[in-house]
């Protein structure tokens, strides 16, 4: 929304330059495509979040049980890839 308005205001200040309004065209086109490319990114990032939380949480709740069960801190290390501070505080 805010490079949308700053294009406008160029266009209000530049418009009536001709050599302006061909590069502003280019540029509205890159921030068009720079939108849509940054939208993707955020979804991606955000999925990629929520599945590493979603991994950690299960990582942690196998890692409890195990050390509830007696297993031995190397092992669930091993298993889970948590470290030894993490097991320990659970």
């Amino acid at each position: 929304m805010l490079l949308r308005r700053l294009l406008n205001m160029n266009l209000e200040l530049y418009g009536k330059y001709k050599e302006f309004v061909e590069v502003d065209m280019t540029l509205k086109q890159l921030v068009d495509i720079g939108i849509d490319e940054a939208i993707d990114k955020a979804v991606n990032k955000a999925v990629a979040k929520t599945k590493t939380e979603t991994q950690n949480h299960s990582q942690k709740r196998f890692a409890k049980a195990m050390k509830a069960g007696g297993e031995v801190i190397d092992k669930i290390i091993h298993y889970t890839e948590l470290s030894h501070r993490e097991i320990m505080a659970l």
